[in-house]
């Protein structure tokens, strides 16, 4: 990977916690903002390609990869806080702001909280709507809402991971997160951004993460929106085209299972990823 030291950069919140981000290459900022329990590092091909054309800045999130081991903070709001600060930091506006998964909360808790005044275009990859199930929904509304637990095994879940952490993972992410046609490479790069967590830090994160319901932000969206879905994530591909009917500037874009459409587009079919995000920024 093309990406040296001097492309290593880090900042301090203003409740002190000091988070880690690259920044390389120059022109629009595209802001990259990892999924639970990564980091930055999950876009080590997008950092490689995309900073020839744009100025690519990958932020570890609070807990995650090369950032402060903070014992405080783990909410998604207060992520999208530290995202502000960084923009903020750094001077920035009319940036592309992509989040995958976790990293999607994060980008509508920053609508919630900031607007769209510092944003030109968001990319959400993979993030359902509402992660908890109502048991008053319709099959309908659970199709579009693609929730993921209900209020009994959510805590399961989060358990799991406190008392398992990366182990609970590794079968979690080569059993429904990635394709069959993942590399060694691949793989590796997932479980060990993974192992940098402290899960009882994620946990905690985790639980606020499954407690929101993004629905309102989502119908409030009036900017470009590029929405990326795999065919074969355990993200329903019908809560993505909900997002689209809801977003009237969004383009739904699907990565078919054997061209990387489970959960790491980005990571295994990055020609097809960067080529899709190149053409959208224009």
């Amino acid at each position: 990977m093309l990406i040296s030291q001097q492309d290593s950069h880090s900042f301090k919140t203003n409740d002190n916690v000091t988070l880690h981000y690259f920044d390389k290459g120059q022109g629009t900022p595209l802001i990259l903002l990892h999924s639970f329990s990564l980091s930055s590092m999950q876009y080590q091909y997008q950092m490689e390609m995309l900073s020839q054309k744009y100025r690519v800045i990958a932020l570890d999130m609070r807990g995650h990869g090369l950032s402060n081991q903070a014992h405080y903070g783990f909410k998604v709001h207060r992520l999208a806080k530290d995202v502000n600060e960084l923009l903020c930091c750094l001077k920035l506006n009319e940036v592309v702001m992509l989040g995958h998964a976790l990293g999607g909360a994060v980008v509508l808790a920053y609508f919630q909280l900031f607007g769209l005044e510092l944003i030109n275009k968001i990319i959400l990859i993979d993030r359902s709507p509402v992660l908890i199930i109502n048991p008053l929904w319709s099959q309908q509304e659970i199709k579009n809402y693609g929730p993921l637990a209900d209020v009994n095994s959510l805590p399961v879940l989060v358990n799991d991971i406190e008392y398992l952490g990366c182990y609970f993972f590794r079968s979690a992410f080569k059993n429904n997160m990635l394709s069959q046609y993942a590399s060694d490479e691949v793989i590796n790069i997932v479980l060990h951004e993974n192992e940098l967590m402290d899960p009882h830090q994620g946990a905690r994160l985790l639980d606020d993460v499954y407690h929101q319901d993004w629905r309102d932000e989502i119908t409030r969206i009036t900017i470009p929106t590029l929405i990326i879905a795999g065919r074969g994530s355990p993200v329903s591909l019908s809560s993505q085209e909900w997002i689209h009917q809801q977003i009237k500037t969004s383009q739904l874009m699907i990565f078919e299972e054997d061209e990387g459409g489970k959960h790491f587009p980005f990571l295994e079919n990055p020609k097809k990823f960067n080529r899709a995000i190149d053409n959208f920024i224009h």
